[in-house]
């Protein structure tokens, strides 16, 4: 995994669009972090819809991280 991405300066849905293009285009076992503003409840949909398995880590300060590994299709 590489360093966590901050995508907590950008507008929504811009940082549910770079992961789900992140994730479109990850090789089988691929994994990253994200760092958000707050928890993505939306982005959850998408995930499980996709082959991927992730874990969110809640931030005292209300932001998350969320961790994401592609899984072969």
């Amino acid at each position: 995994m590489t360093e966590c991405i901050d995508l907590g300066a950008l507008a929504a849905p811009e940082p549910l669009e770079r992961i789900l293009d992140w994730l479109d285009a990850a090789a089988p076992g691929a994994r990253q972090a994200f760092l958000l503003p707050r928890m993505p409840y939306p982005l959850f949909d998408h995930l499980a819809r996709r082959p991927c398995d992730w874990e969110t880590e809640p931030q005292p300060d209300g932001r998350a991280i969320v961790i994401i590994t592609r899984r072969p299709a």
